[in-house]
């Protein structure tokens, strides 16, 4: 009876390693997820920080996530898309992570996760984390990500509008004309922050880093890179950074100056008046 026990013990084991193996590579497969920047339930663009914290925990742990208006020219179809479906309760607040390709059709969900927290902000947070951990310990790691390039006519050859991976970028959905100006205005944005365009900071949209097993968050928004601090279920805005006579310089949130720099690692380092912070990124 034993024996019988410790088989059927075993056997269910061996089978979860193989489920979580299969839905890693399954997950792995993919080169992105799209993380909107309002779910259904929000009344505004990321609400109490919820989509932020959903794409930094993705890039956390072997995701490339972006926001639409950051995802640069791929193939539709080579990426997840994120959902949120909240279950209404009145007590609870109850919500599964969704993963849809691009047909809509569910690819991946997580299970439910809880909170009983009455202020909405740390309630929705911590049911985000609880619903993360089916995500976290399946160790996705996506690969490169493909960038389509646009196709050339050389000699003799004919031009061709196929999109395929690696090829011709021309999206179905969007006329040429109108891709281009969408690509300069990308352009444009990138190129606004005095930061990246001296090669001061990194040409990033989010970084993640550690420093005293504390982990910390750089973001570029509308108003520049914003700073953050994950303590428990919340993203904590410590700082910005900016730029004076050519030099890299962090205000902190009790207006706390410090000069800036990053490493050649992308590892960034504070210093004021002798005292010198260190961060390590995160890849």
């Amino acid at each position: 009876m034993k024996y019988l026990i410790f088989s059927v013990l075993f056997l269910f084991g061996v089978g979860t390693i193989f489920q979580v193996q299969a839905q890693e590579e399954k997950l792995s497969a993919f080169d992105y997820v799209v993380v909107p920047e309002r779910f259904d339930f929000q009344y505004e663009r990321d609400q109490y920080q919820f989509n932020s914290l959903l794409k930094f925990l993705l890039n956390k742990h072997g995701f490339h996530a972006y926001f639409p208006d950051e995802l640069p020219d791929v193939s539709r179809c080579d990426g997840l898309y994120a959902d949120i479906e909240q279950i209404s309760g009145f007590v609870w607040t109850e919500l599964n992570i969704r993963l849809v390709d691009c047909d809509g059709i569910l690819f991946y969900q997580t299970k439910t996760g809880r909170s009983k927290l009455k202020e909405y902000a740390k309630a929705y947070s911590e049911a985000l984390r609880m619903a993360f951990e089916s995500i976290e310990i399946l160790g996705v790691r996506q690969g490169e990500l493909e960038i389509l390039q646009k196709a050339t006519a050389d000699a003799g050859e004919t031009p061709t509008n196929k999109v395929t991976r690696g090829e011709a970028p021309v999206k179905k959905d969007r006329p040429l004309g109108l891709q281009a100006a969408q690509d300069e205005k990308n352009k444009v944005i990138l190129n606004t922050d005095p930061a990246v365009r001296m090669g001061l900071i990194p040409d990033v949209s989010m970084m993640s880093f550690t420093a005293n097993e504390a982990s910390f968050l750089l973001r570029r928004t509308n108003l520049g890179y914003q700073w953050y601090r994950e303590e428990d279920q919340d993203l904590i805005y410590e700082g910005k950074f900016f730029v004076v006579e050519k030099m890299l310089f962090f205000e902190d949130k009790d207006q706390m100056r410090y000069q800036a720099e990053f490493t050649t690692e992308n590892n960034l380092i504070l210093n004021r008046e002798g005292q010198k912070l260190v961060f390590v990124s995160v890849l």
